[in-house]
């Protein structure tokens, strides 16, 4: 049962006048002390008893209370809180002031159809939200439809009334007969299954009484009424519906149906004509029909008048005399007189249940000779259902009267007991003041501590036990009240009888102990209080189960630690032999079966049946635990008493890999070598990765070579010729002359532009040889580097002098690898990342490249759900920076002989102010000639790589043997394994146990696997589906594989310059192996897309040599038609730091959006999707969008044009293909906060260029001046809302959230984590969380989680949760949680830094595309939004 708060709630709010009332509650005014926000107090009178019919149970009030906490709807009311006293529930509820929509209505001259439906809609929304979370409203009349505030020029609805709703379970027939008469639908009356369809029926009769002032059903009485419904018999009658359209009656029709299954559901009602006209005839016809107003001002005159005549009614009732037959003759028959007790004894009963005591004194005053000690037909005297109730006046009343303090019900309870089972506590003082006895036991042996303890009432039992009630009174069951608090899970009842002194081992007729009860039920506090308290662990009931034994029967984990905490007995044998263990085993539970092989049980233990814990593991096939035991040294030859060893028992029961396990075991030896390989030992971990980044020339070979030389090889080492390689080195902008295609690598990876202006020519396929002429120093540029220079990822086992062993993986800086390096760059917290820029680049130019590749190592890092005070990262990558190139540019050297960079103190700051909070970068910029492998500052980069690796390895696991030997078999599985080295998580798991160690579990693999993972010997890359796949030889894929096939270096074909190739093309390439399932490992990285449509071609867009080529629509001659067409557009683009998007993320989205393109289905009419350098061209269903990487790589663009009279259509293909990009930047750069920035339609639609871009804070600014346009300053002009972000269509806008009223919900979990950056550390002026939690009326929040950190930042960020987080998801739930009021509560507060911020990555606009009502097919992005092709990587290794 449900405890809600019981705090007073006039210590939080004023209690204003009364609002309205009901059968069982009243709803009041109330205002925040606090905050001042008014609200709705709803009081709702708890039920006493069951068998009271007075206020409402306990149950049905959590049901609403549970319902009302779920629903979140503008069109539904909201709940804010719930208090509860001893006689009331009080729901503290938004205040809906504005009354009832028929009122309101009813004042109106006129209302047309049209004006009618709006109001409609609003309440079909209101039950579509209920209806899409399976609740039904059960109670829709107009009563319960009001207005929020009637003085605005569009009224909200709201929905009130919670307390018939239900949450339907569609497995379940839900049955019930309530509601109102006139609006219930024939389903309830006939007592038939219930469903979201009985509030359609609802909507209907509403419908039907708004358009004609006439209920359709409603008879002369209830009966009549209800047999109507049944019946269905209604009509349009004419004098009634004379103006109403015919589609209004074609939806009352629809809706009035007596199947369920045939009436319109919620979402056919939204889409009806009458609701949604399809054409022009149909709005003119809704706008030109009316209500029936005169007949409707009828109705609700009528109504209110029925009303006030029940409340008269009611009032008559309550103060009419029951004794005007109170002189009755003597003579009467005696079933008349039976009769007239019976009426009296409900006349009394009501008077006790409504604490009526002026109305029970005026009745018992005027009988004389009436027996107040008389039960009702239930056998119970008035006396004691007063008890029950719990109030003393009547009691006292009562007992005047001559009621017996000692009378019992036909069940032998006496007063007290009624009192203790309904929690009455003075009324248990008055009885015990007026001698009732304490421990009088009921016909079923309880008493009333019994039953105190079996509600939970612990007032009662600890002021019972402080009266001296016994409390070891057995029942018929032989059970204490102990037992019944055991049972029922009371650990507070449990305690107060502990603390009283009861017997805490008494036994019941099953020989249970209360330990017993709580250790099977898995109550861990009452075993723990009782253990406490004395309680004897090794009591064991009639079938020798002690408390342990029942937990681990049950699974009760938590209670199974609790017991073997407390040195409870492991191996104590129930009447069958059986231990702990034996259950544990015989159910395969893992967990228990390893905490109480930890506890040191006995593992080889028999039954009476000679079977050890071993033997029932192997005849149930627990094969994981068979693995267990034997780890634990269970004795795999022990036999049964049938001469049965585990593996014949396994064998019998066909439970092979158990049998082929133990048959493994049987020599001793063998054995005891594998439980030896599992065990640590003192070798540590001997490798770790080091990383290499940087642009191409930074020199990272270079520097590779220099770490691993020794002192004497030093001197014997020539330095390198320098490299005059164009790529390498290019030459300056000034003596440059442009070639056909640049490259503009050190800008963003793969932004090629070609400058060619003929249109489509390039995707002939019968060019001339004199044209190709035109490609080749576009070929040249790209591929004219040197043949030493890093393909892919190297990657090489190497001792780097004077520090250790590494894997040192240096990553190329050719930017056509990049699409590759998101699945190995940032995918170990245990390497070390040296990040290389060259000092022969200027300083901006350095200062660019660093963050570039710190922007990739932030993007690919996974932020973490539960975000740390501060932000702060748990465990940041280490980060190197070093500069080279010193001797070439002839940098001074210090006194000491390192070189001195007067730039080093700036760059670093800068580059620790973007990313300090994200990686843990050095102190110390290395700056050096990295050829010069002797030299006081390589020296220094050893020093530091020493001392690192040293942290690092003594926070790694040591080394056991088992990593030894498949150190040592990796190379055979490599060669078996032969042309692909990717294999499944379950397969390596299974190879390992069965070829190394077969008693190895998962657990301890998935340990080896990592520390394998963090040497460099394999790769986890990690699978969004089911499992893991494991890269056994890194080397493989990352400079074999992918060096090859991003490497090719002279273009043969055409269609090789659109990044196109055949596939034996590539299997000439990759001469060894499938080359299918390789395209297809590759496909699922997005390195590369198959053609479905063409098989034998595939799209590799990193290998693009061509540029756009009529890729902008500026280029084109006038199109046809050109001003029907409207525009539109979007840019994404970095918040934080100003770099190009790392890990060839547009390269990815090429790949997806040729695989979705390709997946559309032949109606919609999809183009041939076309790729160059830096951009894609798709048709879809006659729209048409460019998908371009902007800006230097630092945006990613989408435009699109389409037909203005399908604008929907048009924003669902823009938001399709947003969503694309956005899905792939959250799976493969996570820890990138991005944001949309809207293109000028107009620009766009004019072909002028440079396009304005609007950025949120546009928006943000325009709305808080009430304004609902921007201003374009490089036009002239002013563009609307509605035309930048939803293309025109008002139909999306209207169904939106734009700027400041979009929910805070919506704000990304990275953007949180900036602002709990700003906000969490404590401010010396206050301006911190706990005044904006205060200014947001959280001030308990303030109050919780300012006390732990006392105005000062805590020693150790990571411990404490983000209080701005916390602060942030608490306030979100709450209605008017938008983004303008945070942002405005910030600039209040003074924190102009965190609203700047936010205004910078908040959402602009949110739109849910499910409730528009458009077909999804033509634009849902079936392909892999996210980062991971249809073909994930574990399903193409399961293959």
């Amino acid at each position: 049962m449900t405890v809600f708060n019981q705090e007073n709630v006039e210590d939080y709010y004023e209690i204003g006048g009364e609002l309205g009332s009901g059968q069982f509650a009243v709803v009041k005014k109330c205002r925040h002390k606090s905050t001042g926000v008014e609200y709705a107090a709803k009081f709702i009178k708890k039920r006493r008893s069951k068998s009271s019919r007075r206020g409402v149970s306990k149950d049905d009030i959590e049901r609403e209370v549970s319902i009302l906490k779920e629903i979140q709807h503008p069109n539904v009311i909201t709940l804010h809180d719930v208090f509860e006293n001893k006689h009331e529930v009080i729901l503290i509820l938004e205040l809906v002031a504005g009354g009832e929509l028929f009122d309101f209505l009813a004042e109106k001259e006129s209302l047309s159809e049209e004006e009618a439906t709006e109001f409609l809609k609003q309440i079909l929304d209101g039950v579509s939200y209920l209806h899409s979370k399976r609740i039904s409203h059960f109670d829709l009349k107009p009563e319960n439809i009001m207005l929020l505030n009637r003085n605005v020029p569009h009224p909200r609805i709201k929905l009130i009334d919670f307390g018939l709703a239900h949450k339907i379970d569609f497995g379940n027939d839900f049955k019930n007969i309530f509601g109102t008469p006139e609006f219930v639908a024939p389903e309830v009356v006939n007592y038939e299954p219930l469903g979201l369809e009985a509030d359609m029926w609802s909507i209907g009769v509403i419908t039907y009484i708004l358009l004609s002032g006439a209920s359709p059903f409603l008879g002369e009485n209830k009966q009549e009424t209800l047999a109507n419904v049944s019946a269905v018999d209604y009509e349009f009658d004419e004098d009634y519906f004379s103006h109403t359209s015919a589609l209004a009656k074609d939806f009352i029709a629809r809706l009035l149906i007596k199947d369920p299954k045939k009436r319109m559901t919620i979402l056919d009602s939204l889409q009806h004509p009458w609701i949604k006209p399809k054409d022009t005839q149909q709005a003119l016809s809704r706008k030109e029909s009316a209500v029936n107003m005169e007949k409707f001002k009828k109705f609700a005159a009528r109504r209110k008048w029925k009303q006030s005549v029940r409340l008269i009614s009611l009032c008559n009732r309550l103060s009419r005399s029951f004794l005007s037959r109170s002189n009755m003759s003597v003579a009467r028959s005696d079933d008349t007189l039976d009769e007239e007790d019976s009426f009296v004894m409900k006349a009394i009963i009501h008077a006790i249940n409504d604490d009526n005591v002026p109305g029970l004194k005026h009745l018992l005053g005027s009988l004389t000779s009436y027996d107040i000690n008389q039960p009702n037909k239930h056998g119970t005297p008035p006396l004691l259902i007063a008890a029950g109730c719990g109030n003393v006046q009547i009691i006292d009343v009562l007992m005047k009267k001559g009621a017996e303090i000692q009378a019992f019900d036909k069940t032998g309870a006496s007063a007290i007991y009624y009192a203790a089972r309904h929690g009455h506590v003075g009324t248990l003082r008055f009885l015990h003041e007026k001698k009732c006895p304490l421990d009088i036991q009921d016909k079923s042996g309880e008493t009333a501590l019994h039953v105190a303890a079996r509600y939970g009432n612990v007032d009662v039992v600890q002021y019972l036990c402080s009266i001296h009630a016994n409390p070891d009174l057995l029942d018929r069951e032989q059970e204490t009240p102990l037992h019944c608090a055991a049972w029922h899970g009371y650990s507070a009842v449990a305690r107060a009888l502990c603390e009283a002194g009861c017997d805490v081992n008494a036994r019941n007729r099953e020989g249970e102990s209360p330990l017993l009860t709580a250790s099977a039920r898995g109550f861990k506090d009452i075993v723990e209080c009782l253990l406490e308290h004395g309680a004897d662990m090794d009591s064991a009931d009639k079938d020798g189960h002690i408390a342990l034994h029942l937990a681990v029967r049950r699974c009760q984990v938590e209670v199974v630690k609790c017991l073997l905490s407390h040195h409870c007995y492991v191996d104590h044998q129930d009447r069958h032999g059986n231990t702990p263990l034996h259950i544990a085993c015989k159910d395969a539970n893992m967990p228990v079966v390893t905490q109480l092989c930890a506890a040191k049980a006995n593992l080889d233990i028999p039954n009476k049946f000679g079977r050890t814990p071993l033997h029932l593991a192997a005849s149930n096939g627990g094969l994981e635990v068979v693995r267990h035991l034997c780890l634990s040294g269970a004795n795999t030859e022990a036999i049964t008493n049938d001469g049965k060893t585990a593996e014949d028992l396994a064998t019998a029961e066909q439970q092979e890999h158990v049998a082929v396990l133990l048959a493994k075991l049987k020599k001793d030896n063998h054995k005891s070598i594998y439980i030896q390989q599992l065990r640590p030992t003192q070798t540590l971990q001997h490798r770790l990765k080091l990383k290499l980044f940087g642009h191409s020339g930074a020199g990272k070979s270079t520097l590779v070579e220099s770490l691993k030389c020794g002192i004497l090889r030093s001197f014997f080492r020539r330095r390198r010729t320098r490299l005059t390689n164009p790529v390498r080195h290019p030459a300056s902008p000034v003596t440059s002359k442009p070639a056909v295609s640049v490259s503009i690598s050190n800008l963003y990876p793969g932004c090629e532009n070609v400058s060619v202006r003929s249109r489509s020519m390039m995707f002939e396929p019968s060019l001339t040889k004199g044209v190709l002429e035109v490609f080749s120093p576009v070929h040249n540029a790209l591929s004219t580097a040197d043949d030493t220079a890093t393909k892919a990822i190297d990657i090489q086992n190497a001792n780097v002098n004077g520090v250790g062993d590494f894997s040192i993986w240096e990553f190329s800086g050719n930017p056509v690898y990049y699409c590759s390096y998101d699945y190995f760059a940032a995918n170990d917290a245990t390497a070390i990342h040296l990040v290389l820029f060259s000092l022969e680049e200027p300083y901006e130019t350095q200062l660019n490249q660093v963050t570039f590749w710190l922007n990739c190592l932030k993007a690919l890092t996974l932020p973490e759900d539960n975000i740390a005070f501060g932000g702060k990262i748990r465990n940041p990558l280490r980060v190197v920076l070093v500069a080279t190139h010193a001797d070439i540019v002839n940098l001074p050297r210090s006194f000491g002989g390192e070189f001195s960079y007067d730039k080093e103190r700036s760059l670093l700051k800068e580059v620790r102010n973007r990313f300090g909070n994200d990686l843990l970068i050095t102190e110390k910029l290395f700056v050096m000639d990295a050829g010069a492998s002797n030299s006081k500052d390589i020296k220094l980069l050893r020093n530091l790589l020493f001392e690192l690796r040293s942290t690092i390895i003594s926070t790694c696991r040591p080394m056991t043997q088992l990593a030894e030997k498949l150190l040592s078999t990796l190379p055979s599985w490599r060669k078996l394994n032969g042309p692909n080295q990717l294999i499944s998580w379950q397969q390596f798991v299974v190879d390992v146990q069965e070829q190394i160690n077969p008693l190895a579990s998962e657990e301890d693999l998935r340990g080896l696997a990592s520390q394998l993972h963090s040497m460099g010997e394999i790769n986890i890359m990690q699978s969004e589906t089911v499992q893991d796949v494991v890269l056994l030889d890194p080397r493989w894929l990352c400079s074999n594989v992918l060096g090859k096939l991003l490497s090719i270096e002279t273009p043969k074909a055409i269609h090789h310059y659109r990044g196109r190739y055949r596939v034996e093309e590539l299997q000439h390439l990759v001469s060894e192996g499938d080359i299918d399932e390789l395209l297809q490992v590759l496909d699922a990285m997005d390195v590369c897309a198959r053609d479905l449509a063409n098989p034998g071609m595939v799209d590799i867009p990193a290998l693009i040599r061509t540029g756009g080529l009529q890729h902008t629509w500026t280029d084109e001659e006038d199109v046809e038609g050109e001003d029907a067409l409207l525009y539109g557009g979007v840019r994404m683009v970095p918040v934080e730091h100003l770099a190009p998007f790392p890990c060839g993320l547009f390269h990815k989205l090429q790949v997806n959006l040729c695989r979705w393109s390709r997946q559309q289905k032949p109606e919609v009419e999809a183009d041939d999707v076309r790729l160059w350098s830096g951009g894609a061209r798709i048709g879809l269903g006659g729209v048409e969008a460019l998908v371009l990487l902007v800006n230097h790589g630092q945006g990613m663009e989408v435009q699109l044009r389409g037909p203005d009279t399908d604008p929907g259509r048009c924003y669902a293909l823009l938001d399709t293909l947003c969503g694309m990009a956005e899905g792939l930047l959250a799976a493969t750069l996570p820890g990138l906060l991005t944001a949309r920035h809207y293109l000028s339609p107009q620009q766009l639609r004019e072909h002028h260029g440079p396009v304005m871009l609007y950025q949120p804070r546009d928006f943000f600014r325009a709305q808080a001046r009430g304004e609902n346009a921007l201003s374009n300053t490089m036009g002239g002009y002013r563009e609307s809302f509605v035309s930048i972000v939803a293309l025109g269509c008002i139909h999306v806008y209207k169904q939106g959230n734009l700027g400041g009223e979009v929910a805070v919900a919506e704000v990304s979990l990275l953007a949180r984590r900036k602002l709990c950056r700003l906000l969490d550390p404590p401010d010396a002026l206050g301006k911190d969380w706990c005044l904006l939690a205060m200014n947001l009326g959280l001030s308990e929040l303030a109050a919780k989680y300012s006390s732990g950190i006392n105005g000062t930042p805590p020693a150790d960020p990571l411990s404490l949760p983000s209080p701005t987080a916390t602060l942030l998801q608490e306030w979100s739930q709450r209605p008017d949680s938008t983004i303008g009021v945070l942002v405005a509560k910030l600039r209040e507060l003074g924190r102009r830094d965190a609203a700047d911020f936010l205004l910078r990555a908040a959402p602009v606009f949110r739109v849910n595309l499910e409730i528009l009502g458009t077909p999804s097919e033509p634009y849902s992005p079936v392909c892999n939004g996210g980062g991971t092709s249809y073909n994930s990587i574990s399903s193409v290794i399961s293959r």
